[in-house]
């Protein structure tokens, strides 16, 4: 039991909270709402080598949570296994995100016995319970017949680990039928749903699908969600919603000063969303108007050690933006309890937190959505 706590305190006081790695960028389902669909003629396909992986994994023990995620689908990279067991050997907890295509009766039972944390299944399609039969095509059938196996197998051993997650994109095309979802998730035993915005709008076409919105809601929408949250108390499931207002807040979700995005090709970034597997710029759609940012990464895991990637000039400075927004923000929840009577006058100066970085500026994630 002493042991156990040990390595408990070990992992909870480690340099970063989160390892997110992009070990491949290929996906066997042809999504219709991807940047790949749009980028097809200038995507970079590739997996992540094991090589490179290990360059990674040498700094396992720093970190607390290894996730493979990133554009493209991490069972696509045949390696998967041994790169989560190289994870856990290091003692870090971990979690993927998949289209759920591979995840395979023989795939889903070595998931279970490495006690993976959790496993994410986007889906594209809102599968819908009909006269009991789900009724959809044969990739999604496939899919939720894989996920209900991955249940009973994990509930058979008594396990709460792994928790399973669908994730469904909300858009105008879908929203009215997305709390149809959550009784499909309850039959199975999924442990949440998540709805997630729209984030990244490369072209017009997207930015027409989005739901959320910057000044002005929309009524019916709000309603949805409404619906949703209620149907997950009655089901039993817990339902998560983003943001359906764009407001600006210190620190994005992909939080640069405590964690590292690695792209498929090595690039040590701060977030996915600054490296497409692309050629060129990074075009972006932002209060209906159109940007492009470049690429940026700090650094090759290839070619560099971690710690010299971290400690360079520039990277440090990007970071410090964000540490600056986060403290900014705790310094003014300091003046309001001050002013409340709930503790004295803060020492710290209450100035207004910096600009966000340039290539941020005009991302939605870091406006919360």
């Amino acid at each position: 039991m002493l042991q156990g706590i040990g390595k408990i305190f070990k992992r909870e006081h480690r340099d970063f909270e989160a390892f997110q790695i992009e070990i491949s960028s290929y996906s066997s389902l042809e999504c219709k709402i991807c940047p790949r669909a749009v980028f097809a003629e200038e995507w970079l396909f590739a997996n992540m080598s094991i090589e490179s992986y290990q360059k990674i994994a040498r700094n396992f023990p720093r970190v607390k949570w290894v996730i493979f995620q990133g554009w493209g689908d991490p069972l696509e990279n045949e390696n998967f296994p041994d790169m989560l067991r190289q994870a856990h050997e290091a003692g870090c907890l971990t979690a993927v995100a998949t289209n759920g295509y591979y995840l395979t009766e023989g795939l889903s039972i070595r998931l279970v016995e490495e006690e993976i944390e959790s496993i994410i299944i986007s889906l594209e399609e809102i599968p819908r319970v009909e006269s009991g039969s789900l009724g959809m095509g044969s990739d999604l059938d496939l899919i939720l017949t894989q996920i209900e196996k991955l249940i009973l197998l994990r509930n058979s051993r008594k396990q709460k680990r792994p928790t399973v997650k669908l994730s469904f994109l909300m858009t105008r095309l879908n929203m009215s039928v997305l709390p149809q979802a959550i009784s499909t998730a309850a039959r199975l035993g999924v442990d949440e749903v998540v709805f997630r915005n729209l984030d990244y709008l490369p072209e017009e076409r997207w930015n027409i699908l989005r739901t959320f919105y910057h000044e002005s809601p929309t009524a019916t929408f709000q309603e949805i969600v409404a619906e949703m949250k209620r149907l997950g108390r009655q089901m039993k499931v817990s339902v998560q919603v983003y943001p359906l207002k764009a407001e600006e807040i210190p620190v994005c979700e992909a939080n640069p000063p405590r964690n590292i995005f690695f792209s498929m090709d090595g690039s040590v970034c701060p977030c996915m969303y600054l490296r497409l597997p692309k050629k060129g710029e990074i075009p972006r759609i932002f209060l209906n108007k159109e940007y492009s940012v470049p690429q940026t990464f700090f650094g090759n895991i290839n070619a560099e050690e971690l710690s010299t990637i971290w400690n360079q000039e520039t990277y440090i400075s990007f970071r410090k933006v964000f540490e600056d927004r986060i403290r900014a923000q705790k310094n003014l929840g300091s003046v309001f309890d001050a002013v409340s009577g709930r503790s004295s006058l803060p020492q710290e100066n209450t100035e207004p937190p910096p600009p966000l970085a340039e290539v941020c500026r005009t991302c939605y994630k870091a406006y919360g959505i």
